[in-house]
């Protein structure tokens, strides 16, 4: 109990202009909650796990991003599921679409809303890593007396954003524990775990979108450039940006003086205005030439590695052949005679007669000679 007070009341010296030795995210995630949100840090809230049928509308419209981040996030949990973490991946609303979590743990994480359905909005839930990183783009950790509800003070959270390539955030990536040891820093492999798990998951996305574009994969190294690349660039026939990663839009923004908040700013300019390429000269940049010598320049002097990837060419199907009529046996070629009529009836017989079907044959039945 006296540490919740403290907690309270550390909360409010923050938002009367006080110092806190928090991070700048988590100062700036309570005073979002006390000033935006109008939450009560006095207030202990149970968590909220969405109805069944709330939650399927959620699932629904996160279909695809769940199918593309399958891989991506099974291998991380199987990265970290010995050391008791629960994997959540969360659309941007902060509901969880996606939860990989220790069944023997499963009351007490149902409890805690690291579940199925739980929403972690910071306006329901105060500040934690999802909500935090919806608020500000982000990847950050919550942990432990971070989060501004006191029943939340036991958890240690780590999320990362994973962003559609057009450069808005569709999803955040996030990892929790129950429990954890007291220094926040014991979480800074699970921050770059989570970063590394997001930006494959983006590669795997705009390389699902891109068949019939030139990609631009970048890395800052050759040795990896070809087999877990670091960003990477959609372009049109006229050499301009339709997509990107999120590393290759900070870069992209680095290289130019922008904001990498605006990707708008970035969608549809000719790639030369980020990066030293030209369009007409991507087939040097492809897997004909050693990696070490693929290196490029951004716009304000960083050296890359970069690997072009061209356009998948649509095969082209063979014209359909025109259904040949069956040819007639001269038997009953020579009953139709020259009625046309009479040759499309026995035609069609002469079809179907080597097919096991049931017939039904109609008409006057001659008379008995």
């Amino acid at each position: 109990m006296d540490s919740d007070l403290r907690h309270i009341r550390e909360i409010e010296t923050v938002s009367q202009g006080g110092p806190a030795a928090r991070d700048s995210a988590v100062v700036q995630s309570w005073l979002r909650c006390l000033e935006k949100h109008r939450l009560d840090p006095s207030a202990r809230s149970e968590a909220y796990i969405l109805p069944a049928a709330e939650l399927r509308l959620h699932r629904q419209r996160s279909e695809e991003l769940i199918a593309i981040a399958r891989s991506g996030i099974e291998n991380l949990y199987a990265l970290v599921a010995g050391q008791n973490y629960v994997l959540m991946l969360a659309d941007r609303a902060g509901v969880t679409v996606e939860y990989l979590g220790d069944e023997a743990q499963k009351a007490a994480l149902r409890r805690s809303g690291l579940y199925l359905g739980a929403e972690w909005s910071e306006a329901r839930a105060g500040t934690c890593a999802l909500g935090a990183c919806i608020e500000t783009g982000e990847a950050l950790v919550i942990h432990q007396d971070d989060h501004f509800d006191v029943t939340h003070g036991g958890l240690s959270c780590t999320a990362a954003p994973i962003y559609d390539s057009r450069g808005a955030l569709a999803a955040v990536l996030d990892i929790s524990l129950l429990s954890s040891p007291r220094p926040k820093a014991s979480q800074s492999l699970a921050l770059n775990l989570v970063r590394q798990s997001v930006r494959r998951i983006e590669m795997a996305n705009i390389m699902a979108e891109s068949r019939r574009e030139w990609v631009l994969r970048l890395s800052g190294s050759p040795d990896f450039l070809d087999v877990d690349p670091e960003a990477a660039i959609s372009l049109d026939g006229a050499g301009r940006v339709i997509g990107m990663t999120h590393n290759a839009a900070r870069l992209m923004a680095r290289a130019t003086g922008l904001d990498w908040r605006d990707a708008g700013a970035l969608i549809g300019r000719p790639v030369s205005d980020f990066l030293g390429v030209r369009l007409d000269r991507l087939d040097d940049l492809t897997r004909q030439r050693p990696a070490a010598e693929r290196f490029i320049e951004t716009r304000d002097g960083h050296r890359l590695f970069a690997h072009a990837i061209e356009p998948r060419r649509q095969a082209t199907r063979p014209a359909p052949r025109l259904a040949q009529p069956p040819r007639l046996p001269p038997a009953l070629a020579e009953l139709a005679g020259e009625d046309p009529a009479m040759a499309q009836v026995l035609a069609r017989a002469a079809a179907l007669a080597p097919r096991s079907l049931p017939l039904l044959i109609e008409g006057e039945t001659a008379p008995a000679s």
